[in-house]
């Protein structure tokens, strides 16, 4: 068995405010981190697809945090692990998903954008694609919390 952390947060700046406002939860932003590697989290962000670290999220002003430890087997671990080392290598083909953000907003999954995501589409698809989770609805359907 594996780990991996999912990393919900609160940034205290203006699309975080509208997001929690549009949502009304407590979390506007989320990230994936490694075993291998706890002190980096994988994720989108307006620029796309980025890697954070712990001390970026208090530079950037975190207002609140909650960090999940999933216990994972091998094969879903590794699955998570080589997909962030894809996004990682072709980082500049992909693009944050300001679209989907309006969808998801409005619960309308009608429309899925290759290479083009937002922090918990990504996420929730990465957890589903590695058959570490299984959703209920559409990954492009998730907000962080």
């Amino acid at each position: 068995m594996k780990q991996v952390s999912v990393l919900l947060t609160r940034y205290n700046d203006r699309m975080s405010q509208f997001v929690y406002w549009i949502s009304g939860r407590n979390y506007t932003h989320v990230s994936i981190a490694l075993e291998d590697e706890p002190e980096h989290y994988y994720s989108f962000n307006y620029r796309g697809f980025t890697r954070e670290t712990l001390e970026k999220h208090r530079d950037r002003g975190v207002k609140y945090s909650r960090c999940y430890q999933l216990q994972i087997s091998d094969e879903a671990y590794n699955k998570i692990k080589s997909r962030i080392e894809k996004f990682q290598s072709h980082r500049k083909e992909y693009q944050y998903n300001r679209i989907g953000v309006f969808l998801c907003i409005i619960h309308l999954p009608i429309l899925k954008r290759e290479k083009h995501y937002f922090c918990s589409e990504f996420v929730a698809e990465t957890l589903e694609h590695s058959g570490a989770v299984k959703l209920k609805k559409k990954p492009n359907l998730y907000f962080p919390n």
